[in-house]
């Protein structure tokens, strides 16, 4: 009797009749779901400007009036967005109808490739992205709630314009 439960034990153990844990073993689901639709509507974009990447080319300027030199803003600059999302192709741009941002996505699965170029105002700060050297190039991949990635060029806010890699944007359901 006690082999036979033990073969319906190793026999249900194999047909997998167990949720898959994450890797913490917190039970949660080993791979959780992805905020893959990012249907069109208002989100809430935030940029933050780095001072260096992560390798490569990279440099910040800075422009000092009356002698004080400025403190680069590194915190994330935001603004409300609308995004059209049509097929593979994704388009965001600010509420704001001054703003001359945008942010021009392709899709590929769970990527996102393509340009961002333009400025807008959050929170009193001026964002600008792309600028002289034209646009940024900006990749980026779905999250669980969120849509995120990197700009790979010139970011300018607070009187300091920094070029590299290290640049971050963050799209969030509104």
């Amino acid at each position: 009797m006690r082999r036979a439960v033990v073969a319906a034990a190793l026999f249900m153990a194999s047909c997998g009749g167990s949720t898959p844990v994450g890797p913490s073993g917190t039970g949660g689901p080993a791979n959780p779901p992805v905020f893959s639709a990012l249907p069109s509507g208002p989100y809430l974009l935030s940029v933050s400007m780095a001072t260096s990447g992560s390798g490569g080319f990279s440099t910040c300027v800075s422009i000092t009036i009356g002698g004080a030199t400025p403190t680069p803003v590194t915190a994330p600059v935001s603004a409300s967005v609308h995004v059209v999302h049509d097929g593979s192709i994704v388009i965001v741009t600010p509420d704001d109808p001054t703003a001359t941002f945008r942010m021009d996505l392709q899709v590929s699965g769970l990527a996102l490739a393509g340009t961002a170029a333009g400025q807008y105002q959050g929170s009193g700060t001026t964002m600008t992205v792309g600028g002289g050297a034209g646009s940024a190039a900006a990749t980026g991949t779905f999250g669980p709630s969120t849509v995120s990635g990197t700009l790979d060029g010139t970011v300018t806010a607070g009187g300091t314009s920094c070029t590299n890699n290290g640049h971050t944007w963050v799209l969030s359901p509104q």
